[in-house]
């Protein structure tokens, strides 16, 4: 009968020892015991102590995440759902803003132009600087392209032979033509009514000083109560202010009241007086006219002064 080296068991059929499973015919593994071929069978030896299997760990319950990296180009979703409320960013044509610019600043030149050339005309306001009249100044009675005739000058007509003083005097201006134009008194006295002396202003309450040549019996004075300068489809008698009412004051001191009319003709009035000296006292003067004529002056274009046989 056989017995297992290793374990002293008896052996049966197989390959390997039932107890211990050492094979049969192998040499023992119990080096350091001696030699146990010699046991019998009611020897005992006792089996080295087998070592306990080490510890394994159970299986995780859960699989923990991987660690945090930085996002990578080919983490990115090629194909993002389409928002509806996002305008394609297509090609535009960028806007020529400098030519835009460059045709308002004409347009607007083109407007100012305009309004310039409907409001000019014989004069501007008394702070808009020099004037400009829509003709060349006239140069003589019944000139031509006058729309005002010229007064006829009745006999024994002494007003070309007066001397004349006004309050204030408008500055003068120049033509479109480029010609010079002026509002002197002599203007009174020249007998043209596209002339005229003017002041700025309301002119109510001065007085303009008249002096003869010599003392002189009057039988008749009058004026042209404005600018009568008309022409070209400007109405400078009614855009300037016009007077309405005088009084005519001579060196006896007889005083004559003159009620005026609207119109660019002389407006005259009988009197009977000696005297060497005129004062002419405009007593009320109109607002100015509206539109584009319009000019805060009052003017006189012309006076007339007639003697007596």
């Amino acid at each position: 009968m056989n017995y297992c080296v290793n374990c002293g068991h008896e052996l049966g059929v197989g390959r390997y020892c039932t107890n211990c499973g050492h094979a049969v015919g192998s040499p023992t593994d119990l080096g350091d015991l001696g030699d146990l071929g010699d046991l019998g069978p009611g020897d005992t030896a006792e089996r080295p102590r087998v070592a306990p299997p080490a510890d394994i760990p159970p299986p995780p319950t859960w699989t923990p995440a991987p660690p945090a990296r930085y996002p990578l180009f080919a983490d990115e979703d090629p194909t993002p759902a389409a928002d509806e409320n996002v305008v394609p960013n297509r090609h535009r044509r960028p806007r020529p803003w400098g030519m835009w610019a460059a045709i308002g600043v004409a347009l607007a030149l083109v407007v100012i132009l305009g309004i310039a050339l409907l409001t000019s005309g014989d004069d501007p306001g008394p702070s808009e600087g020099p004037d400009a009249e829509s003709t060349s100044e006239p140069s003589g009675p019944g000139s031509p392209g006058s729309s005002s005739q010229a007064p006829d000058i009745p006999k024994g007509s002494v007003t070309a032979d007066a001397a004349v003083t006004v309050p204030a005097t408008a500055a003068p201006g120049r033509t479109v033509t480029g010609a010079p134009v002026d509002y002197e008194a002599q203007n009174m006295l020249d007998g043209v009514p596209e002339t005229a002396w003017r002041m700025a202003g309301d002119g109510s309450g001065s007085e303009i000083a008249i002096t003869l040549a010599e003392e002189t019996r009057l039988r008749s004075v009058g004026l042209i109560n404005g600018y009568a300068k008309q022409e070209a489809g400007r109405d400078w008698y009614h855009g300037n202010r016009r007077v309405e009412q005088v009084e005519w004051v001579f060196d006896d001191g007889t005083t004559v009241p003159q009620a005026l009319g609207d119109t660019t003709g002389v407006q005259s009035i009988d009197v009977d007086a000696t005297t060497t000296t005129i004062t002419l006292r405009l007593v009320t003067v109109s607002a100015p006219g509206t539109g584009p004529d319009s000019r805060d002056f009052t003017a006189i274009s012309d006076l007339l002064l007639v003697a007596g046989a």
